[in-house]
């Protein structure tokens, strides 16, 4: 079968037609993927510079605390504990930085928030109604109290000998009972030394060491009977002197058994009633100050606790009245074997986060310690730094 020239010179027309189509529709299908990539770039691109525009303008909160073990506490260059963790929760819960810093004591603490030189207080800062009317606070996040810190002393017998033949009471009570037996002596001997030589000599030195004698075994009443008043008058100073010495044996009972009891009071803190004119330690401008002014006993400030601790070993003071989880933390750490805690938690108190007055934060805080106590997160934190209760 023949074709004409024509007919294949169409076919071929129409070969190189359809050629040409197919080479022009491979281009524009390469160029619409490259336009697609050029604007998915484009797109990556302005995604980053909105997310670094985003980073750039996110708040940078100034966070103030102070060293308050085992809420706040500087260990290696680095602020940790109870308070600082929780807040690291908090911070990326509201998306925002911080920057921390440490004040020396919880006066400064509160005056750089009130002054407007930090945005947050983190450390253990009790809520009050006299700083509540200076600054902010967040939700209580920690129930607390005040307790009491004595030294974990140990009393040998040989220690209570020697302070009970050296104090005070007791010489004064032997000089008492000496002046009247002395006093008794002279009586004596002056009525009995005429009537009665043989017993009570004439001759000043003799008759006063045996009137002396007489008022001794008398007044203790052994009575030997060796020597007895003869005279009238005599018989009547020495019926007084029997009665006199029946008082005088009482008093002497009395006052060593008060040697006695002061001493296990000096050795025996319990309770905040027996801190009454004893030497207390605590921090100047904490609530234990505050509490403890109110107080009859002998109140020692100190600038941190961490000085109190040390005057309490080296027994410059008697116990130490401060927030109890912390002198709990201390009896468990550096101070185990050393101290120990007494009596129950008083003056009940809660932490709270300090904020400048009218703090655009609060609200947030808030609601970030809510849902923190919610998902298990504040108890996972609890539980690192205090243990099961």
């Amino acid at each position: 079968m023949f074709f004409s020239p024509k007919f294949l010179e169409q076919i071929f027309l129409k070969l190189v037609l359809f050629f040409l189509l197919f080479i022009e529709a491979g281009e524009a299908k390469g160029l619409t993927n490259k336009v697609v990539g050029q604007n998915s770039l484009v797109r990556e691109i302005n995604s980053s510079e909105s997310q670094i525009i985003a980073n750039s303008k996110r708040e940078r909160l100034r966070v103030a605390t102070k060293s308050f073990p085992p809420f706040a506490f500087e260990e290696n260059g680095q602020f940790v504990g109870f308070s600082i963790d929780l807040w690291k929760e908090i911070a990326n819960e509201l998306d925002v930085d911080f920057n921390i810093y440490g004040e020396k004591t919880i006066s400064d603490l509160l005056n750089s928030v009130t002054d407007g030189y930090t945005d947050v207080g983190v450390a253990g800062i009790t809520i009050t109604w006299a700083r509540e009317k200076d600054i902010d606070f967040s939700h209580s996040f920690f129930e607390s109290g005040l307790q009491i810190l004595v030294p974990m002393e140990t009393v040998y017998p040989w220690q209570f000998f020697f302070a009970f033949i050296f104090s005070p009471i007791l010489w004064s009570t032997v000089a008492i009972i000496v002046v009247v037996i002395a006093i008794a002596s002279h009586l004596i001997w002056w009525l009995e030394r005429k009537n009665n030589p043989q017993m009570f000599p004439e001759n000043y030195k003799d008759g006063i060491w045996e009137a002396f004698w007489w008022a001794v075994v008398t007044v203790v009443t052994v009575g030997y009977g060796d020597k007895t008043p003869t005279g009238k008058a005599g018989r009547i100073i020495a019926t007084i002197w029997m009665f006199t010495g029946v008082l005088l044996i009482s008093y002497f009972t009395a006052s060593v058994s008060s040697i006695l009891t002061v001493q296990r009071l000096d050795n025996n803190i319990t309770t905040i009633q027996d801190l009454y004119n004893k030497s207390v330690g605590t921090v100047k401008g904490s609530t234990a100050a505050e509490f403890l002014a109110s107080t009859k006993s002998y109140v020692v400030l100190f600038d941190s606790i961490e000085d109190a601790f040390l005057a309490l070993d080296d027994g410059k003071i008697k116990a130490i009245v401060y927030d109890a989880p912390v002198l709990r933390y201390y009896s468990r750490s550096d101070g185990a074997g050393k101290v120990k805690i007494v009596g129950s938690v008083f003056e009940r108190q809660s932490y709270g986060i300090a904020l400048k007055s009218n703090s655009p934060y609060r609200e947030s805080i808030n609601q970030a310690i809510l849902k923190l106590k919610e998902d298990g997160t504040y108890e996972r934190i609890y539980q690192q730094w205090f243990g099961a209760d």
